[in-house]
C-alpha cells in the first residue's frame, strides 16, 4: 500500500528554499550590542537562509536571515547586550521518519504532502493519521529522529545524494509494517501550521508486510551515491 518515491511538492520546496539537508555548523562568530549581524566567521560554508542559530548573545528563536559574505550573516533577531566573539551553532533543518501500519487505508506515494498528525484522523495526501503504526518499545508516535548527512554530488555531471547517518532502528517493539515516511519537523518557510510544517520529504514501500515480536526493527540506510543513495536527484 505504498510506492517509494520523491514526493513531487519536495521539489518546489527546494526551489524555495524549504528544506535544508546540510550538517550542522558550530563555528565562532562575533556579536555586537542589540545588532543583527555575526562577523568574523571564518567562512560561512555549509550555513544557508533559515538555518537555526543559537550560542551566548544570540537572542531565542533566531535564523539566518541572510548570508552576507565569506564572513558575515545577518540574523532575523538582534543579538543580545554581551558582545563578543563566541562559538555559535547553526542548525540545519530535522528530519524525521514515521512508519506506516500493515493494511494501512491509504495507498502513499509521491502524492503526498504533509505528514500531519501521526496517529490520529483520517489518512490523507496531508496527514499520516492513523496510517501510522501504534507506538511500541522504542517507537513513538511521529517515528524518529535523523541525522543529517549532507547533500553530495555524486557525479558531478549527472546526480546529487541526500542521505541520513546511523542505523535506524527501534528496540522491545512489537511492530508490522509496510513503509516508511520522511519528513521535515522544521519551520522553515515562515508558516507554523501545515501543509509547511511537517512537509513530506520521500515514501519508502518495504516491498511487503515487515513485522517484528518484541525485537528490534532495524532499517539499512544505503550508500549515498548516485545508484543507490537514500534521496537521489539526477
Amino acid at each position: 500500500m505504498a510506492t517509494t518515491a520523491i514526493c513531487t511538492t519536495l521539489k518546489s520546496e527546494i526551489l524555495q528554499a524549504g528544506h535544508n539537508f546540510s550538517t550542522t555548523v558550530v563555528i565562532t562568530a562575533t556579536s555586537g550590542n542589540a545588532t543583527f549581524t555575526l562577523t568574523a566567521l571564518a567562512s560561512t560554508a555549509g550555513i544557508a537562509v533559515g538555518m537555526a542559530v543559537t550560542g551566548t548573545n544570540i537572542t531565542a528563536g533566531s535564523v539566518v536571515a541572510s548570508v552576507d559574505s565569506a564572513t558575515q550573516v545577518t540574523l532575523s533577531k538582534a543579538s543580545g547586550a554581551a558582545p563578543g566573539a563566541n562559538s555559535t551553532t547553526f542548525t540545519a533543518d530535522a528530519f524525521k521518519i514515521a512508519l506506516v501500519k500493515s493494511a494501512p487505508t491509504r495507498t502513499f506515494d509521491g502524492t503526498q504532502t504533509n505528514i500531519g498528525t501521526p496517529g490520529s484522523g483520517a489518512p490523507t495526501a496531508t496527514n499520516l493519521g492513523t496510517d501510522e503504526v501504534a507506538a511500541s518499545g522504542t517507537y513513538a508516535s511521529g517515528g524518529s529522529a535523523l541525522t543529517n548527512v549532507g547533500p553530495v554530488s555524486t557525479n558531478p555531471t549527472t546526480s546529487a545524494a541526500v542521505s541520513f547517518s546511523g542505523t535506524i532502528q527501534w528496540t522491545g517493539a512489537t511492530l508490522s509494517v509496510t513503509a516508511a515516511i520522511i519528513y521535515n519537523n522544521s519551520t522553515r518557510i515562515g508558516a507554523a501550521a501545515v501543509p509547511l510544517n511537517g512537509r513530506t520529504v520521500s515514501v519508502h514501500d518495504f516491498g511487503g508486510t515487515q513485522s517484528v515480536t518484541a525485537g528490534t526493527l532495524t532499517l539499512t540506510v544505503p550508500t549515498q551515491d548516485g545508484t543507490t543513495g537514500l534521496i537521489r536527484i539526477t
